[in-house]
């Protein structure tokens, strides 16, 4: 990961959704391909920070058929959120999946440079290559239009599953070995989204207009509303639910790649309404044919009440939301995915580590690992799995009964 090669690509954008671009960052940055060496059974590493890209031993996974997906998660946050990333950044980490890391532009130039030298400085990190960092600052307003930017490069091919996280308010109910598992199952083009009839409320909202300076200033500003209302669109229709979802490749593309001029159309539109994240992909779902059978009604997210409680999470939710009680998180690791202090969650690829070991001729640590493409899943996962797998052979036309 190279900070100022990362910024030198970023083009500025007044798209309107912060998380569609930083998908097409996620379509972009996937994992390269690197020698592997195997010993005893696993793979052998000796990661050194310091060396150049070339100079490292990395470990790719693999996509062969019957093996788990590749999960691409986006875990963002604000000034002062660098040790909540960090910290969901390893309780959602797995070597196989991408993940990139967000710091908006309330925060300081030397937050993000930290948080950049904490990733190129882990070793487990470097390894696998497979954690970014934005380094450029973006004015982001939760309730308006504000668009970050593509990355011009070539596309990888790696990633299944998009899985946008915020930092303050989302932490993991499920160890990745269980949820690689039961997405394992699944087939490739599933979305998971929630819908809601759209109420007068939201009625009301797509007709208003907004402007979110958040798009053309450095900082993050409040929307403001204007004075006039425009019509409803009658070419096609708004719809409404979660703002969290978890998003197939397939649908990505389609919205970034653009063969239909429809995901286009919707964003335009959408720049100018507030909370666009409330609309836009039940929207280019419901009016895009191809996709009406594509997508199980829900977010997989667990909302938290008051007082609530692990005991009441089930095991068919993977994510908790709003979630800042650090009571709740330490339980969270230390009864659900057994992670230790400032430690990742365990897993089949067996993280192991020897320390102060002569590496050519120098005093390193040294690192071991099982193998990564395949998974171990706990009861949890193993219950989870079916579940998903039900779901996803009932699934109905979701757009449907909203025409």
């Amino acid at each position: 990961m190279k900070l100022s090669k990362l910024q030198s690509f970023i083009v500025s954008s007044n798209t309107h959704l912060k998380f569609l671009a930083l998908v097409t960052l996620l379509l972009i940055l996937g994992a390269s391909y690197f020698q592997q060496q195997y010993s005893d059974g696993g793979t052998e590493l000796n990661p050194v920070p310091n060396r150049s890209r070339n100079n490292r031993a990395l470990i790719v996974p693999s996509k062969r058929a019957g093996e788990p997906p590749v999960l691409a998660y986006w875990i963002y946050g604000s000034s002062g959120d660098g040790q909540r990333i960090r910290r969901v950044l390893k309780a959602a980490y797995h070597p196989r999946n991408q993940y990139l890391l967000l710091l908006d532009a309330s925060s300081s130039s030397d937050e993000r440079a930290d948080l950049a030298l904490y990733v190129q400085s882990d070793p487990l990190f470097s390894a696998f290559d497979n954690v970014n960092v934005v380094g450029r600052s973006y004015a982001v307003n939760q309730m308006g239009g504000s668009g970050l930017a593509a990355l011009l490069l070539k596309l990888s091919t790696t990633w299944d599953w998009f899985i946008p996280l915020s930092a303050t308010s989302h932490y993991p109910l499920m160890t990745q070995d269980d949820i690689l598992h039961a997405f394992t199952l699944l087939p490739r083009d599933l979305n998971f989204v929630h819908f809601a009839n759209t109420s007068h409320e939201d009625q009301r909202r797509i007709k208003q207009v907004v402007v979110d300076p958040s798009i053309y200033d450095t900082k993050t500003t409040p929307i403001f509303y204007g004075k006039q209302t425009r019509n409803a669109p009658n070419t096609f229709k708004i719809l409404a639910g979660s703002p969290w979802v978890i998003l197939s490749r397939s649908l990505i593309e389609f919205c970034v790649k653009g063969w239909d001029n429809f995901p286009r159309k919707l964003l335009m539109y959408m720049t100018n309404l507030a909370s666009p994240l409330e609309f836009y992909f039940q929207s280019v779902i419901c009016n895009s044919p191809a996709f009406h059978n594509t997508t199980i009604d829900s977010d997989l997210r667990y909302v938290m009440s008051q007082n609530d409680s692990l005991s009441n999470m089930g095991d068919s939710l993977i994510v908790a939301r709003p979630l800042d009680d650090d009571a709740l998180l330490q339980e969270i690791d230390n009864n659900v995915l057994n992670r230790s202090a400032d430690g990742v969650v365990p897993g089949k690829w067996c993280l192991k580590q020897k320390q102060n070991v002569p590496i050519n001729g120098e005093i390193q640590d040294k690192w071991k690992w099982g193998d990564i493409n395949s998974v171990e899943a706990s009861p949890r996962g193993v219950k989870l799995g079916l579940t998903l797998s039900r779901l996803a052979s009932q699934r109905v036309d979701m757009c449907q009964s909203r025409r």
